[in-house]
């Protein structure tokens, strides 16, 4: 039985298919930007789209997440619905399904789509592809069922559902095929492609200065107007990243995927619409990055950090950790029927005009947040790493962070601010935080000599404060005169390979295996364990990701490496 493509799942071909497989790029064929009309807010090209559907419809990859519980879950999202709601309406419009062999028939060498509206789906898509192929397809053969009509000496056929109003209208010329759900965008397309003058999405400014930003197009490349995408609602209710406050300072953006042996990798732009002044120092992440253990599985390092940023990265992974929000309750709050009394006589002492008494938990690490605020800080680093506990059964984490200042640490002034956030958690009688001197040299640090486990090093501008005295050792090993890698604003890894089977091993035990469904319906999968595993799994083949990202004030460059196993 064919499985329906929706508008998503399609997008989801090209991305993944260019971060699963490693072969060697094609020759770029000219831009076909010039031949699309202005106007889209998202443009995306590629160089030879019939052969990325091609192998992806063979992969292994494609398989494993149309079994997935990843996909099953998308398959019931609000989101998918709804674009199965306008494939269905597309297919009335068309009188063809839009499905697997549509696609390919359609699924030409170098081939382009652009989005005009998102919130209504209304594209247009350009490929190069003969005529013959084109033919022998069933969008063709059904031409007799559209209405014929003409736009720069090119025939064009068009055809309206009359439940929907949806649009399908096609044409195929100088071995172009052009799909569109707008009548106007086709007859704009089918004018610039036989030479007359118009306006091309080629000529808008946020698209020429984004290309121009970038090198030159890799295997897929998709161009952004951010400043028309983030005021569509559709688009700030479905973005995933859900953080569009922070996009509002960007006007466009080009992202370029592409192969090579062994790894994929992308380079993104992001121009800004106001130049800021830099205010941190690149160089400084190299120095951090030296820090690293081999087989760390997470580590994130950022330029120039504030001392409340580094103090809240200090709370939530070695003073306090905890959820950073509360689980949203799913039972509804009681109403007590009491006949509508109001007080009694024992509450005749409650003063009512004053505020109720505060007995919120106290402000920890005071004394650290202002040794902080005090420290100029250049460069602040998270490393994170799971490990199986001697039980077997049960995944722990460890934590370490790294600050490097733009002076020496004072190590007796740490140490007291680190004692003193702990002694309000865990004593009242300084039980167990007295500091103990461990190593010796360039490996010298100090341990906590109670339960809590808590390991600090302070080497000139460098302090290290880890969970685990094995994390805290092996940061130290590095030679300190390793040469430092190149600088960045920000900088990030990650070792998927090695942490999937912890994390499907932890969230197993977090979601609760034993619980039963009551319901006489297919259980949801669990989030963790369930749906976010799955999605792991079907990429199995990354072995580690990696970004690092420079910012000059006007532009954003952000490079993505996938190292493939």
């Amino acid at each position: 039985m064919k499985r329906p493509v929706t508008i998503a799942v399609v997008f989801a071909s090209l991305v993944l298919l260019v971060w699963i497989f490693a072969q060697t790029p094609a020759s770029t064929p000219p831009e076909l930007a010039r031949l699309v009309p202005a106007g889209p807010s998202l443009y995306i090209e590629a160089k030879d789209f019939g052969a990325l559907l091609t192998d992806w419809k063979g992969s292994e990859e494609k398989r494993l997440w149309l079994e997935a519980d990843n996909f099953q879950v998308f398959s019931r999202s609000r989101l998918y619905l709804k674009l199965q709601q306008a494939q269905t309406e597309f297919a009335a419009a068309a009188g063809v399904p839009p499905d697997m062999d549509l696609l390919a028939n359609v699924a030409g060498s170098q081939s382009a789509l652009a989005i005009y509206d998102i919130g209504k789906l209304e594209f247009l898509y350009i490929t190069r592809l003969s005529s013959d192929r084109f033919a022998d397809g069933a969008l063709w053969k059904t031409r007799g069922n559209y209405q014929p009509r003409q736009s720069s000496g090119i025939d064009y056929y068009i055809k309206t559902d009359p439940a929907s109003k949806r649009v399908a209208a096609f044409a195929a010329a100088k071995d172009y095929v052009v799909l569109a759900t707008r009548e106007d965008v086709l007859a704009g397309a089918l004018a610039l492609i036989v030479g007359q003058p118009g306006s091309a999405v080629a000529g808008e400014q946020w698209f020429d200065k984004s290309v121009h930003a970038a090198k030159s197009p890799s295997e897929l490349r998709m161009v952004m107007n951010l400043e028309k995408l983030t005021r569509s609602p559709h688009f700030r209710s479905y973005w995933i990243q859900q953080n569009i406050t922070e996009l509002g300072q960007y006007a466009s953006a080009v992202a370029d995927a592409g192969r090579a042996p062994g790894e994929l990798h992308e380079a993104r732009i992001l121009l800004r619409t106001a130049e800021i002044a830099p205010a941190w120092n690149e160089a400084a992440v190299g120095e951090v990055l030296r820090l690293p253990p081999a087989n760390a599985s997470v580590y994130r390092a950022w330029a120039s950090p504030s001392a409340q940023t580094a103090f809240e990265l200090l709370r939530r992974k070695i003073l306090n950790p905890h959820p950073e929000t509360q689980i949203a309750s799913k039972t509804a709050p009681v109403v007590a029927l009491d006949g509508g009394a109001v007080g009694d006589e024992s509450e005749l002492e409650i003063r009512i005009d004053e505020p109720p008494l505060e007995t919120g938990a106290p402000d920890i690490g005071s004394e650290l947040r202002k040794l902080l605020e005090a420290v100029p800080l250049e460069a602040m680093l998270d490393i994170g790493s799971t490990r199986v506990q001697q039980d077997g059964v049960f995944v722990g984490t460890e934590s370490g962070v790294a600050l490097l200042a733009a002076s020496d640490w004072d190590a007796a002034a740490v140490r007291n601010a680190v004692t003193a956030a702990f002694a309000t958690m865990l004593t009242e009688d300084q039980i167990g935080v007295h500091w103990v001197d461990r190593g010796g040299g360039a490996n010298s640090y100090s341990e906590l000599d109670g339960l809590q486990s808590l390991v600090l090093a302070t080497h000139g501008r460098t302090l290290v404060i880890a969970t685990s005295k094995e994390l805290l050792e092996a940061m130290l090993a590095r030679p300190a005169n390793s040469p430092s890698t190149s600088g960045a604003r920000y900088a990030a890894a990650y070792r998927h390979s090695t942490e999937l089977p912890n994390f499907i091993k932890m969230m197993r035990l977090i979601d609760n295996p034993l619980a039963k469904q009551t319901t006489g319906d297919a259980p949801e999968p669990a989030f963790f364990s369930g749906n976010i595993a799955s999605l792991g799994q079907t990429l199995s083949r990354i072995g580690s990701e990696s970004i690092v990202v420079h910012d000059t004030g006007s532009i954003v460059t952000q490079n993505v490496v996938y190292k493939l196993k």
